[in-house]
């Protein structure tokens, strides 16, 4: 069940608004102008706000803007209203649509090159987004064969290391295979390639390669 926040100066609206989304499924807080709205989403989460504009105290537009300072106020959808000819059926319509979230990306695969999904839940902490994106990569990474793996570019180019130069490149690979996906801010959105085309693994993959000292440094640096 989807709680709506509905926010607009007039009770009369307010009142009509509640019962009828109330009567359509929903479970409906209210807030008679955007400071009050700032503080009720505070003290409990909603999944969409219906916002009026003309407000006094503090008007819509201003509530727009202070919410960009609350992350978890920023990611919920905002549908706003004008008082005249507010029609019940288009509103649940729109609501519907803006309630319906997209399967969320979690990257792009290193083998196949194919874009992964799922359903994410945006409440959750992002210690546990993190665990379910990592989770999503690994089952979609199994579905892959043996010789998927083998055909790879990058496990070409290391299998042309010598074996004590090969290690450390081998183990972060298939990390990220894994788990990370070349992922540089943890939020699914870069492709294995954009990390491995870096200036910093460019230069570790060229000393690694022309490197002659027994027990160096690459055998010990890191990602």
């Amino acid at each position: 069940m989807s709680r709506i926040l509905v926010v607009d100066d007039e009770p009369a609206i307010r009142t009509f608004l509640m019962e009828g989304l109330t009567d359509a499924g929903y479970t409906v807080l209210t807030a008679s102008n955007g400071a009050e709205a700032l503080q009720r989403a505070g003290e409990c989460r909603s999944d969409a706000v219906l916002l009026d504009l003309l407000m006094p105290v503090m008007d819509g537009l201003t509530f727009l803007r202070m919410r960009q300072s609350q992350p978890d106020l920023a990611r919920v959808p905002v549908v706003v209203l004008t008082a005249a000819g507010i029609d019940l059926d288009v509103l649940s319509t729109v609501l519907e649509h803006v309630l319906r979230q997209p399967p969320r990306p979690v990257g792009t695969c290193p083998i196949c090159g194919g874009a992964a999904s799922m359903d994410l839940d945006p409440g959750a902490p992002v210690s546990g987004r993190l665990d379910a994106i990592r989770a999503a990569r690994l089952t979609h990474v199994l579905l892959h064969s043996a010789e998927d793996f083998a055909r790879m570019p990058m496990r070409q180019q290391l299998l042309q290391l010598a074996a004590d130069r090969r290690q450390l490149l081998t183990d972060w690979l298939y990390r990220d295979l894994r788990y990370d996906w070349g992922d540089q801010d943890r939020r699914g959105v870069h492709s294995v390639d954009e990390a491995l085309s870096s200036a910093a693994v460019h230069r570790f993959w060229q000393d690694a390669l022309c490197c002659s000292f027994e027990h160096c440094r690459h055998e010990s640096d890191a990602f």
